[in-house]
């Protein structure tokens, strides 16, 4: 088998080492059961037609990295205006739920107000993960990480990660699964679990620092990304009693075509 987040086999996708979470071994990062729940949904809808606006995953529980099976169903239908629900099984148990909202494309006059691209992805260094890169070049990664999903992403900083308003573009060197394109929503999707690693780069005025994990994310699109290449700022965040979300908005080389969102809880007591 070539490199790849998953394979197939028959209606499993078999997760490979470059899915893994940077919390816990034999476990998935939160990205790619995102980016195969999209996958699986734009699949059951097949109609390019119909674009992907909002995606809502629940992230309630470590997802295990077991085959996993995909269950999809439309909970609304229409000409203009479609619902659709998936669901990720790893055995009898149900790991990963999404809800999804796609809407009818069409040559209505639209409106995207200019803005101004983050700097790159051209022009930039480029490292495995989220590796610092110092003044003099040298990458440095983080000596606890973990192999996975989280190291395996390529990252350009358009920012200092410790920017007020961190910036980085991102992209998935590699297919998503083993033997298809992954379209550009996929790709949007199974990047969509970074804002809340891009907001642990940097802190508030006054705010102590420390680990949180996300519970869910939440992805909106105007329109699909250009390319492969898809650039991520985080210009807000907040924390209250240990709960909090990030807010992140999205770039490609045209222009701003989406935002996310993502709920926080505090890892202090994460087993390492």
């Amino acid at each position: 088998m070539g490199d790849a987040i998953f394979h197939r086999d028959g209606d499993l996708f078999v997760p490979s080492e470059f899915a893994g979470s940077p919390w816990y071994r034999g476990y998935v990062h939160g990205g790619p059961p995102a980016g195969l729940l999209a996958r699986c949904i734009e699949q059951h809808v097949g109609d390019p037609a119909y674009q992907l606006v909002r995606l809502t995953v629940d992230l309630f529980r470590a997802v295990p990295s077991v085959p996993l099976r995909a269950t999809v169903e439309t909970v609304r239908g229409g000409r203009r205006v479609m619902g659709v629900q998936a669901s990720l099984w790893a055995g009898e148990q149900e790991v990963t739920r999404a809800s999804a909202q796609l809407l009818r494309r069409s040559d209505e006059p639209g409106l995207q107000p200019p803005v101004r691209v983050p700097e790159g992805p051209e022009g930039l260094p480029v490292t495995q993960g989220f590796a610092r890169v110092r003044e003099d070049g040298a990458v440095e990664h983080s000596p606890r990480s973990l192999p996975g999903f989280h190291a395996t992403i390529e990252v350009a900083w358009a920012t200092a990660p410790n920017a007020p308003h961190p910036a980085a573009w991102i992209r998935i060197p590699m297919p998503f699964i083993e033997g298809e394109p992954t379209s550009p929503a996929t790709q949007a999707a199974a990047l969509s679990d970074f804002g809340n690693a891009i907001a642990g780069r940097f802190t508030l005025e006054g705010q102590a620092g420390g680990s949180y994990i996300n519970s869910d994310v939440t992805l909106y699109m105007d329109r699909d990304p250009v390319d492969e290449w898809v650039c991520l700022e985080v210009p807000y965040r907040q924390e209250i009693g240990g709960v909090g979300h990030v807010e992140s908005i999205w770039y490609d080389r045209d222009g701003r075509y989406g935002r996310g969102v993502q709920t926080r809880l505090a890892n202090s007591h994460r087993d390492e």
